[in-house]
């Protein structure tokens, strides 16, 4: 009888051990010439990122910048408030053991801490630590026996392995473009001190060929107002946007995680229809980082066994994640911020908004313990003629523990926390409550082993094997035997098992039961 093997290919993938680093940044913010000097710094802003990665063997060189924003108030009877910002750039590299070229390399910075100094009313020092973590992951092929013709369903025993198959990992960016009015209520734009944007409420879809995304760009805009009366306005607007991805093969079925980040954005003031300097044209590049993958179930041969020939049975052993637990969790972190003794009072907020880092990640049985604090800033109008504007920053911690069913400790965790939205409520003079809404995105992998049969070898059964055999055989079944592995062992068929010994349930044997096993007769 000749006998023929099927074969599936099994897509794996496979990651490196992520490295981290510190980095150390410093340098300068030099005033420009066309601003005044500076009397007192009011307000900081830094933003990291990494632009490209260039990977060579056990190397990952890192491409982007550090960009930073000051305003200050300028000396001068008026005390004018002014801003000025400078980008420095990031080159450096971290060793990453067995990565190459040919691998999907994902970089990522975070700025862990900044220190600036006023060195005189022209320059200020700057100290920055960022912290950079890099991880591979590459795919590989397996070719695994799935199936034999010829040889009875009941003498292969299958099994199922849940896989997670990554169809595509890209880097991309779309714009977003909108023109924001100023209310009524405020003045026409003599200049813009400062404009942020912040990504909230993503919405991620996947559709047949392309992955959608959807969110909103939540803008803050301070600036100076032409009028006398105007010291420093301050606007908030929300700007939706729509994007896609095209990727190739992709299906409804299939899941995505997407990381987006502003790269860059430009304003500009222009006049609206009363040839007035009330609108700004905002553009904002939107970078994507995304990954899309399947979760697929394969069905591959265990273990077999023929009645007419020796089975000789290769394996090997094959490592691969499987997803255990994927979420969306949001809890709302509040807290009473109170300015301190050294702060002038607040006569009105203008905006509040926070940085969250996390500390510590536990992971036990079917939950994750986070521990983490959000930086918070905050910006307002004070009550003072020295200081008109001024900046508190302060620390609030936060815990969360994030339901993950099937978790264990010793799994991969895969956890992103941002915020999406912030609200305040002014107190007092001195006190501030605040309300940070928090996202965690969390992925809980195991990464499972399991051995998987190669090739099959058929070899004629030895007629000196069958002649040994005795004509009847009384077996008691043993804790943990399957009618299978008795059928397998004597060689003999399950259904001959069920006849002779008069079993109507093969799946209810117990140990010590006594079944008769007939000698194959050739």
């Amino acid at each position: 009888m000749e006998n023929q093997l099927i074969k599936e290919k099994v897509f794996l993938d496979h990651a490196l051990a992520p490295e981290s680093t510190q980095i150390l940044l410093e340098g300068d913010i030099i005033v420009p010439d066309i601003k005044p000097d500076m009397t007192l710094m009011l307000q900081t802003d830094a933003k990291v990122s990494i632009e490209r990665t260039e990977v060579s063997n056990d190397r990952v060189n890192f491409i982007g910048k550090l960009e930073l924003d000051v305003l200050y108030i300028a000396k001068g009877a008026d005390k004018p408030i002014c801003s000025m910002g400078v980008s420095a750039p990031i080159d450096d590299f971290i060793n990453l053991e067995g990565v190459t070229k040919d691998m999907w390399v994902d970089t990522k910075a975070e700025l862990a801490n900044i220190d600036y100094k006023m060195l005189n009313d022209r320059k200020i020092n700057y100290r920055a630590i960022v912290n950079v973590s890099v991880s591979a992951e590459y795919p590989d092929v397996s070719e695994v026996v799935a199936d034999i013709h010829d040889i009875p369903a009941n003498q292969l025993l299958k099994s199922t392995l849940n896989l997670n198959k990554t169809v595509e990992n890209k880097l991309d960016r779309f714009t977003v473009k909108d023109q924001i009015a100023i209310p009524a209520s405020k003045p026409n734009i003599r200049e813009i001190l400062q404009c942020s944007s912040q990504i909230s409420n993503k919405d991620i879809r996947v559709a047949n060929g392309r992955v959608n995304i959807a969110g909103e760009l939540l803008v803050s805009t301070l600036f100076k107002g032409d009028d006398e009366e105007s010291f420093v306005e301050f606007i908030e607007n929300e700007v939706p946007f729509n994007g896609s991805v095209d990727v190739a093969g992709v299906r409804d079925d299939m899941f995505a995680d997407v990381a987006l980040a502003v790269l860059d954005q430009y304003v500009q003031v222009r006049p609206d229809a009363d040839g007035e300097d009330r609108v700004i044209d905002l553009e904002a590049s939107i970078g994507v980082t995304l990954k899309v993958y399947s979760s697929e179930a394969v069905e591959i041969l265990s273990d077999a066994y023929s009645t007419d020939q020796e089975l000789l049975i290769s394996k090997s052993e094959i490592s691969y994640p499987r997803l255990v637990c994927r979420n969306r969790n949001q809890t709302t972190v509040k807290d009473v911020i109170q300015v301190d003794n050294g702060c002038p009072d607040i006569l009105q907020i203008f905006r509040v908004k926070g940085a969250a880092l996390l500390d510590e990640v536990k992971v036990i049985e079917d939950k994750i313990a986070t521990e983490g604090i959000i930086n918070a800033d905050i910006l307002y109008v004070a009550e003072s003629d020295e200081t008109p504007l001024y900046n508190f920053q302060t620390v609030i911690p936060f815990k969360q523990v994030i339901e993950t069913k099937g978790s264990q400790p010793d799994m991969h965790i895969n956890l992103d926390v941002s915020i999406d939205h912030v609200a305040f409520n002014m107190l007092s003079k001195r006190e501030t409550e605040v309300r940070y809404l928090l996202t965690f995105n969390t992925q809980v992998i195991e990464e499972k082993s399991v051995d998987v049969i190669t090739d099959i070898e058929f070899k004629d059964i030895d007629p000196t094997y069958l002649d040994n055999m005795a004509s009847l055989t009384v077996y008691i079944v043993q804790a943990g035997d399957s009618l299978w592995k008795i059928a397998k062992k004597y060689s003999t068929g399950i259904d001959e098992l069920l006849a002779v010994n008069d079993i109507e349930n093969p799946a209810k044997i117990y140990p010590g039961q006594k079944l008769l096993i007939l000698k194959k007769v050739v």
